[in-house]
């Protein structure tokens, strides 16, 4: 998924970097100690370009939040299945955050519908909202939004830059059967 800055202005100096996993480059986007964005595997320059284009102010950094790109190395690999990383959402809407909060609390391996997370939220009938937020999250994979299915059990979108292929092997790689 590319994430683009959000709306708001974030404070403090942001660092970006791109780190090579068994599925391709990652870009990570932080401030202090907290993840900002994460954009899903993918060729290394189409990283670069992403994060130059939709981060221009992010200093390079090789040495930002080293554990958490060892964590998304070890999920790749097959070697993790929770994230412990602190995130900044300062940014986002307070509604798409309690979606992403909310969605962050669906566990490895398992999946939750549109409409799950609207009834999580407290709003049964934000089911389009919800999936607004999962198009628009800035840290996919720690914020699961792959394991967020239709009520039907399809697969819905995915904004990434390989789509639904991608979301379907990130569910294949954590063991969901699929239909």
């Amino acid at each position: 998924m590319l994430a683009a800055p959000p709306k708001r202005t974030l404070t403090g100096q942001l660092h970006a970097r791109t780190s090579r996993t068994a599925w391709g480059h990652v870009g990570i986007v932080a401030r202090a100690d907290c993840l900002v964005a994460l954009f899903l595997p993918a060729p290394r320059q189409l990283i670069a370009d992403s994060l130059a284009r939709h981060w221009p102010s992010a200093a390079p950094s090789r040495d930002i939040l080293q554990s958490i790109t060892e964590q998304i190395v070890a999920y790749f690999d097959g070697d993790l299945r929770s994230f412990r990383v602190e995130l900044d959402l300062s940014a986002v809407p307070s509604f798409r955050r309690a979606v992403l909060e909310a969605c962050r609390k669906i566990p490895y391996g398992k999946t939750a519908s549109y409409s799950d997370l609207a009834h999580a939220v407290g709003n049964s009938a934000a089911v389009r909202a919800v999936g607004s937020a999962m198009a628009n999250n800035p840290i996919p994979l720690i914020i699961p939004c792959h394991r967020v299915l239709r009520a039907d059990g399809s697969l819905g979108g995915f904004s990434s830059p390989e789509g639904i292929h991608q979301k379907r092997r990130l569910l294949r790689h954590e063991g969901v059967e699929l239909p």
